[in-house]
């Protein structure tokens, strides 16, 4: 069986989000994920308000932002 067609585990896939989440906050954003859909927080570490997703989600191209959730 080829590593790509492994089933992955919880804790394999809970790695990948400690990882994911790592390298967000090392570029500079909060990267809370948007459990209502998909996209992730770009706004910086330790904000207040709504989380907000700059770049996906946007309906159009002169949109400011696209997802937001709480």
């Amino acid at each position: 069986m080829t590593p790509s067609a492994k089933s992955r585990t919880g804790a394999d896939k809970a790695h990948d989000e400690q990882k994911s989440l790592a390298a967000g906050r090392s570029a500079g954003y909060c990267w809370a994920q948007n459990q209502g859909g998909t996209g992730r927080c770009t706004r910086p570490p330790g904000h207040s308000g709504e989380h907000v997703d700059y770049y996906n989600g946007r309906q159009r191209i002169t949109d400011v932002h696209g997802y937001t959730w709480s």
